[in-house]
């Protein structure tokens, strides 16, 4: 990647990344963004959000509307607004556990063995990264209160 693009990427973010710092969905940040007026009843950024820089056209390649968010201003606007942002090791262990639902999705709708062969392989790649971190416990938690087995044993 270069230095351009990951600064880039250091300072704006879609709404889904900026929703796994609150614990809440791309939608759901969207709700939010429009309780302290950057987004309107048209889902688009508020004149007030692109001049003051809360958001940023990034237009797709085909020429869809595209918007970013500042990472930063956004995310000190929400916290004096109320929303309280996630501890970082909770946030993670949510995003973790949304990485192995959807690879779990992925394994069930697999046709071929060559597929199946790969989704385990990353499924072993994101069982290490939970014990690596130190959030086996915390994700097993989660899985439980959505009615699944534990990722893994401790």
């Amino acid at each position: 990647m270069s230095k351009k693009r990951s600064k880039f990427n250091d300072i704006w973010c879609n709404q889904s990344e900026l929703g796994k710092s609150f614990g809440l969905s791309g939608v759901g940040i969207g709700k939010k963004l429009k309780e302290v007026g950057l987004k309107g009843d048209d889902n688009k950024p508020t004149d007030k959000a692109l001049i003051e820089e809360f958001a940023k056209s990034t237009p797709l390649s085909d020429g869809t509307p595209f918007f970013m968010w500042n990472r930063k201003n956004v995310m000190e606007l929400l916290q004096v607004n109320g929303v309280e942002k996630l501890d970082p090791k909770e946030a993670k262990a949510q995003s973790l556990v949304k990485d192995w639902l959807k690879l779990k999705r992925h394994f069930e709708e697999a046709i071929s063995g060559f597929e199946e062969e790969m989704i385990y392989e990353e499924a072993r790649d994101l069982q290490h990264q939970v014990r690596k971190q130190g959030l086996t416990a915390r994700v097993n938690e989660i899985l439980r209160t959505k009615g699944y087995k534990d990722l893994l044993e401790e």
